[in-house]
């Protein structure tokens, strides 16, 4: 199954207490975040295009790593949301993957998993069960605490009929909501199942030092 993967690497990163964007932090593999999370794509031949989603100040520069001509570049907006958007202004796939650049350590058989399912959905996503007791709080004190099995926490990248997520974030945009995550959207706007696959505890986000530290 053929498809287009917008990645996005256009955040800052500041809470990694970096001097620069975390997608340019060298892996023990001595290629960077964003080396690697390319290169799970690049590999796989039904990955037919890369939206490269960069910060405006760091086009030129994310431009000069690489060739493959599969990689498509665009400006990045001042949300993720936003960021998204223009990366699906670029998509040329009926399909699409959203994956954060921050998740460098994605496995080859979640994708086969993603494109598995998008032979009979529209939308689906990566996930892992909450191991922890949730607790929902209004002010200062527990409101309720919802079933834990219940309870997953999802993860990217988050798969979608291109014309589908592209349409639920037009709607978004009219309305001026913004969602968590892009499957929020077609929650709102998709009048359409969500297909939930279970991730992998590995395919973190690097968010704080300590990820860095663990990897």
């Amino acid at each position: 199954m053929e498809y287009s993967t917008i990645l996005l690497a256009a955040g800052k990163g500041s809470r990694t207490h970096l001097d620069y964007n975390k997608i340019f932090y060298h892996l023990d593999s001595q290629k960077t975040v964003l080396d690697t999370s390319l290169d799970v794509f690049l590999n796989d031949p039904d990955c037919k295009q890369v939206v490269l989603v960069c910060a405006e100040h760091e086009i030129d520069y994310i431009k000069s790593l690489y060739a493959d001509p599969r990689i498509t570049f665009v400006i990045g907006g001042d949300t993720r949301q936003r960021s998204v958007y223009n990366g699906l202004g670029a998509v040329l796939c009926d399909y699409v993957f959203i994956h954060d650049a921050a998740r460098p350590y994605l496995k080859e058989y979640s994708i086969e998993q993603l494109k598995s399912a998008l032979k009979q959905e529209d939308a689906c996503l990566l996930m892992v069960p909450c191991v922890d007791t949730i607790k929902m709080v209004e002010g200062d004190y527990v409101a309720q605490t919802p079933p834990r099995e219940t309870m997953y926490r999802a993860q990217t990248p988050q798969c979608f009929k291109t014309s589908l997520i592209l349409q639920c974030h037009k709607k978004a945009m009219a309305d001026q909501r913004v969602g968590t995550d892009d499957a929020q959207l077609v929650e709102w706007y998709g009048k359409c199942p969500i297909r939930v696959l279970l991730g992998d505890e590995e395919n973190i986000k690097i968010t704080l030092p300590n990820d860095l530290l663990n990897e």
